[in-house]
C-alpha cells in the first residue's frame, strides 16, 4: 500500500513473525501469505455455514406457571333452525346460495326465502271456483222452493173451493194437501241449511288455504346472523324441514379438557387463551362452569369460559388451545415446552455440537416449561425439529427472540 500506514506495518511484521516460524512459509510474498489467509478464512466460513441450522433459545430464569392445557371452539350463545311450512320450491330471497351468505346479519321479519306452492296455488284456484259456485247456488235458493210454491197454490186453492162449497173436496185430499206443504217447507229448509253450509266449507277451506300460501314465505324470527343454508336456490324441500340457522350474535368459548386435568380446574379460575384466527394475540378468560358429564365420543370434559376483553371480530366456529392456570413460581428456570421431547432436550454446546440432556420438568404450560435439573441459565436449547438432529452433529445456532418466546 502506499506509504504503507502504521497498521498495515504492524500487520505484515506479524505475519512475518508466524512465517519464520513456519518453514514451508519463509520466504513467500506478503500477497502470498495474504491469499492464502484468505483462502483459508474462506474455507473456514463455508465449513461453518455449511452445518445445519438450529434454532436455539438460551434457558433463563421467569416466572414458571402450572396450567391445564386444552382446546378452545368459539360457539353462539343461542341458534334457531327456521322450518318450512308448506312443500315446493324454494326461492331465495336476497341471499345467495352455499356458504357465501354464511355470516350474514338478517333482521327480525325479513323475508328469506319464499316456497313455491304450485299444488296449493291450484288448490286455491279451485276452492275460489267452488266458493263461487256454492254462492251462486245459494242464491238462486234451495231447488224444492218451486215444488214449495206450487203445493202451496194448489193448498190455497183447495182450501177456497172447500169454503164456496163445502163438501166438495174429501177431508183425506185437503189433509194431504196440507201434508204436502209441510214435508216441502222442511225439504225447503234443510236444502237452504246444506247450501249455506256448503258456503261456509268452501269459504272455510279458501281461508285455509290462502293462510297457507301466506306462510310460504319463511321469515327470520330474530335479530342475528345467518349460520347455515340447507337448500339450493329451486330446490324441492317439503313442510318441517329446516331450511336457515340463526343465531344470536353474542358468543362465549367452550373449552375441552382430559378427564385426567379435569379435577384440578374450578370456577373464576384464569386461562390464557390463544385462538388460531389471532395467533399472536394473548386472551386472558375466566373459567364459568364446568360440564358435570365428558363427551361421549371422546370423553372430555368441557369447561365454559368468558373471555375478559374479546375482540371486536371474535366468531364462532373459530378454534385454539388454553391454558388454565392452577399455580405460578417466581425465579424459575424457564424453556419452551416444545424444546421437550421425551423427557429430554438439545443443548448446543459452545463448540457447536448437539449434546442431549436429560431433564426434570416442575410447573408446565403449553408455552414454557420450568426445568428443575438438567440444564443451567444461559444454555442453548434447540426447539424446532429435533427429530434432525443426533449426539454430536456439528450445528450452526441460531437464537431466536427470546421476548417472543417468554410472552
Amino acid at each position: 500500500l502506499p506509504g504503507n500506514p502504521p497498521a498495515v506495518t504492524s500487520s505484515l511484521a506479524s505475519l512475518r513473525t508466524v512465517t519464520d516460524r513456519l518453514p514451508f512459509l519463509r520466504g513467500k510474498s506478503p500477497a502470498t501469505l495474504g491469499l492464502l489467509l484468505l483462502g483459508v478464512l474462506v474455507l473456514g466460513l463455508y465449513f461453518y455455514f455449511s452445518r445445519p441450522a438450529a434454532e436455539v433459545y438460551r434457558v433463563r430464569h421467569g416466572t414458571a406457571i402450572a396450567a391445564v392445557y386444552g382446546t378452545v371452539r368459539i360457539e353462539w350463545t343461542y341458534s334457531i333452525g327456521v322450518r318450512a311450512q308448506n312443500t315446493g320450491y324454494i326461492q331465495l330471497k336476497d341471499i345467495a346460495p352455499g356458504q357465501s351468505s354464511i355470516g350474514l346479519h338478517v333482521r327480525k321479519d325479513q323475508v328469506l326465502a319464499t316456497i313455491v306452492d304450485e299444488t296449493t296455488a291450484r288448490s286455491m284456484s279451485q276452492a275460489k271456483i267452488d266458493l263461487a259456485a256454492a254462492v251462486a247456488k245459494q242464491r238462486v235458493g234451495p231447488p224444492s222452493t218451486t215444488l214449495l210454491d206450487s203445493a202451496r197454490t194448489s193448498l190455497q186453492r183447495t182450501i177456497q173451493l172447500n169454503d164456496l162449497n163445502p163438501g166438495a173436496v174429501a177431508p183425506a185430499q185437503l189433509e194431504q194437501s196440507r201434508n204436502d206443504v209441510k214435508r216441502l217447507e222442511d225439504a225447503v229448509k234443510g236444502e237452504q241449511i246444506l247450501l249455506d253450509q256448503t258456503v261456509e266449507t268452501c269459504r272455510q277451506n279458501l281461508a285455509n288455504l290462502q293462510d297457507k300460501m301466506g306462510r310460504s314465505e319463511i321469515k327470520s324470527p330474530i335479530d342475528g346472523v345467518l349460520t347455515a343454508i340447507a337448500n339450493a336456490d329451486g330446490e324441492l324441500v317439503n313442510e318441517g324441514n329446516t331450511v336457515f340457522t340463526i343465531a344470536q350474535g353474542s358468543t362465549y368459548v367452550s373449552g375441552q379438557v382430559n378427564e385426567e386435568d379435569v379435577g384440578r380446574v374450578a370456577e373464576k379460575l384464569k386461562a390464557k387463551i390463544r385462538l388460531y384466527s389471532f395467533p399472536n394475540t394473548d386472551l386472558l378468560g375466566t373459567v364459568s362452569s364446568i360440564l358435570p358429564y365428558p363427551d361421549p365420543a371422546t370423553q372430555r370434559y368441557t369447561v365454559i369460559l368468558s373471555l375478559d376483553a374479546p375482540p371486536p371480530n371474535l366468531m364462532a366456529g373459530m378454534t385454539g388451545e388454553m391454558n388454565i392456570i392452577i399455580g405460578q413460581r417466581e425465579n424459575a428456570l424457564l424453556v419452551p415446552t416444545q424444546a421437550i421431547v421425551n423427557g429430554h432436550v438439545f443443548v448446543v454446546t459452545s463448540g457447536g455440537t448437539v449434546s442431549p440432556r436429560a431433564v426434570h420438568v416442575g410447573f408446565r404450560s403449553m408455552e414454557t416449561s420450568e426445568v428443575l435439573d438438567g440444564v443451567q441459565e444461559g444454555d442453548r436449547v434447540i426447539v424446532a425439529d429435533q427429530d434432525l438432529f443426533h449426539p454430536g452433529d456439528h450445528v450452526r445456532p441460531l437464537e431466536i427472540n427470546t421476548e417472543t418466546k417468554s410472552n
